[in-house]
């Protein structure tokens, strides 16, 4: 059984610790990082199970290089920014705004975004130390430009969101998810460090399901 686990913009692998603890030492597990700390890590290949928090869901959807059987998408998106056809986005000039800030003042960026994230501060997770300001740049233009809507399949895929997920919106993720996402609530926008067993259990259903 193999897994590959991406996470979201502002984040890293670390993440994931918790959701794999839950999974057992059965699992042969990849953790893509994105660079946002400056450690990029892109594995190529197959694998039973794609999993993506936030964008690393949307990025998962934009790749040919990393495939899967089943997917499992938590507080994610196949297009996050709002356009004609998806309303219920973030407008591009929030993520303009972040863009203009994040060479000024990266740890004030982050530390906004991260706010919005976790609001009621449940978590005790840390901002990275060392931003990687060009890769933290690529993911915004990522989040603003890309649309990845046409190469989400429902057929083989989970979702797992947040009812008060401040980052993506019950809105949101109706409009793009329509086949009954399963929903937690209360518990934002970081659900694998809020509910790492939620997360656990979606997976494990995806898993069963193969």
């Amino acid at each position: 059984m193999r897994i590959v686990f991406v996470h979201g913009w502002g984040y890293g692998p670390d993440i994931w610790q918790s959701v794999v603890k839950l999974l057992g030492s059965n699992i042969t597990y990849d953790q893509v990082d994105l660079g946002f700390s400056g450690k990029e890590r892109i594995p190529q290949g197959h694998y039973d199970i794609a999993v993506g928090h936030s964008m690393g869901c949307q990025w998962l959807l934009s790749r040919n290089d990393i495939t899967w059987e089943k997917s499992v998408f938590i507080n994610g998106f196949s297009r996050f920014s709002a356009c004609d056809s998806f309303p219920e986005g973030v407008h591009p000039r929030v993520i303009e705004r972040m863009l203009r800030k994040l060479p000024k003042a990266p740890a004030d960026v982050l530390k906004s975004f991260h706010k919005l994230c976790d609001p009621e501060g449940k978590t005790d997770h840390r901002t990275m130390e060392t931003p990687d300001l060009s890769k933290l740049t690529w993911g915004l233009n990522f989040l603003r430009d890309q649309d990845q809507r046409l190469n989400f399949t429902e057929k083989s895929s989970y979702v797992l969101a947040d009812k008060d997920d401040q980052v993506v919106t019950e809105a949101m993720t109706v409009k793009l998810f329509k086949g009954n996402p399963e929903w937690t609530e209360g518990k934002g926008h970081l659900l694998p460090l809020t509910d790492p067993g939620a997360c656990c259990s979606v997976i494990k259903r995806a898993i069963a399901d193969l």
